[in-house]
């Protein structure tokens, strides 16, 4: 099945409609993950929500399996592949500050460890 621009792009706008920003005002961040959180709060909080898949794996999923390699997540961003066929693709940061993708796995990281501790 083929994805048309306005079908891709109604979860986008789904979720930005019921103000996925994460819910981790609770949780203390570092000082990295506190820099990271505005900027993931702007790219990437529309597709990815703490606990719950929306366009995206949750951070909670996300944390687990980069909780050890947050480069990963940098690199994933800058060069995303294609895991999932049931949504679309993630586009690429490559315009973003290398420095500021890590401030956003280190969020990515210890706000999804947080929620995943949070599920009952």
């Amino acid at each position: 099945m083929r994805w048309s621009p306005i079908l891709a792009a109604l979860p986008l706008l789904a979720a930005a409609c019921k103000g996925s920003a994460p819910a981790d005002d609770a949780i203390a961040l570092s000082p990295r993950a506190a820099q990271g959180k505005a900027l993931f709060s702007t790219l990437c909080a529309s597709c990815h929500a703490p606990s719950a898949k929306l366009v995206g794996p949750p951070l909670s999923e996300l944390a687990g399996l980069y909780a050890t390699d947050p480069e990963g997540i940098v690199r994933w961003a800058v060069n995303p592949g294609r895991k999932r066929t049931d949504v679309p693709p993630m586009p690429s940061f490559r315009g973003v500050r290398e420095s500021d993708l890590a401030d956003v796995a280190q969020y990515i990281i210890e706000a999804g460890t947080a929620a995943g501790k949070q599920r009952p």
